[in-house]
């Protein structure tokens, strides 16, 4: 296939996924449901998660078993998206993947740390062990913190994992880990882009890679800041390095007496200027209503397949934490209105 045609066709394909969203009346439905077996009924019969849940008995399925179920079906687009990728389209395939990876691996620590490591076997998307290098099967064996170090043997994860081992008796740094794996994810997709030198097209990709990794950044600081205390020098390893903010408003952000301080100082940058046009019932959805807005555009209107890609990525995911956020506010007994308040669309 032409490389054209290829983009022709992640743009159709993609934007016709988008089609199979759930509508208001999608939304409307789960949120009268009384329980978790009535939502994940409404999914399987009338939704497009009607194959990711083929099998599954709803009458027993918990939250824990839902989420990474909705997950997998994410994954799937990604990988029949991946059939038509040009390079800078695979690059990102692969950095979903990735991702993907990231995310069973701090589960695994975050396991470990509390001594449940045995739970991982409930939530783990083994269907998807084809479709990557890391044995998620094995990952489910893992019982120690060598036991992790050893199943990631040869893979770019296990030196992030060996430098920040913990001492006998102590705890993994799940946070750093974390936000160490995932910048080499992003330096990878990064630089893949970089490659693609003099291309406009890789421009644009970049610049809306770097504003969703702001809006990430701006969001950690805001939750370290709140909830730990974080100061500058605390936060800064635990930052994304990549940005279109720059590094000393960033460094400025990190300094901040507090999240009202953090958006007046924002409010003269282009997220700022954003974030005042925008309608969220706190500020706790800005996050995401940031990134829908940016990805909602870029889907609907660019002609980069890559871009359609990743926009239609985190659209979807932030379709699916609307149905947990749905899940959750049901198992607590939320109203039909708190549970409406929670939703980004």
């Amino acid at each position: 296939m032409s490389a054209s045609k290829a983009s022709n066709a992640i743009l159709a394909k993609a934007r016709a996924m988008y089609g199979r969203r759930l509508t208001d009346n999608d939304y409307g439905q789960l949120i009268d449901c009384k329980s978790v077996p009535e939502v994940a009924a409404y999914l399987k019969s009338r939704t497009s998660y009607a194959h990711a849940l083929t099998g599954l008995n709803e009458n027993d399925i918990h939250r824990g078993q839902l989420e990474p179920v909705l997950k997998q079906d994410l994954y799937f687009d990604v990988f029949s998206l991946s059939r038509y990728a040009t390079q800078n389209a695979v690059d990102f395939s692969e950095f979903i993947i990735s991702r993907m990876e990231i995310e069973q691996i701090i589960r695994c620590l975050t396991l470990l740390n509390i001594g449940k490591p045995e739970e991982l076997v409930y939530s783990v998307p083994l269907s998807l062990d084809r479709f990557t290098k890391l044995s998620l099967a094995a990952l489910t064996k893992v019982r120690s913190y060598d036991d992790i170090l050893e199943v990631l043997k040869n893979t770019k994860y296990q030196p992030v994992l060996k430098s920040l081992e913990p001492k006998a008796g102590e705890r993994a740094d799940i946070a750093r880990i974390e936000a160490e794996l995932h910048n080499i994810n992003y330096k990878t997709v990064i630089d893949s882009i970089d490659r693609a030198h003099g291309d406009s097209a890789s421009g644009d990709l970049k610049d809306l890679l770097y504003s969703v990794l702001d809006i990430r950044n701006i969001a950690r600081i805001i939750r370290l800041k709140k909830y730990y205390s974080f100061n500058y020098e605390q936060i800064k390893p635990l930052l994304i390095p990549y940005s279109k903010l720059g590094s000393k408003l960033l460094e400025e952000l990190c300094s901040a007496d507090g999240e009202n301080d953090i958006y007046d100082r924002l409010s003269t940058t282009y997220l700022g200027r954003i974030i005042q046009k925008l309608q969220y019932s706190d500020r706790g959805q800005i996050t995401d209503v940031l990134i829908f807005h940016y990805c909602k555009h870029h889907l609907r209107l660019s002609p980069n397949p890559t871009i359609v890609m990743i926009s239609y990525v985190y659209l979807k995911e932030i379709e699916i934490k609307n149905i947990i956020d749905i899940i959750e506010g049901t198992r607590y007994g939320f109203s039909a209105e708190e549970k409406k308040k929670l939703l980004i669309k």
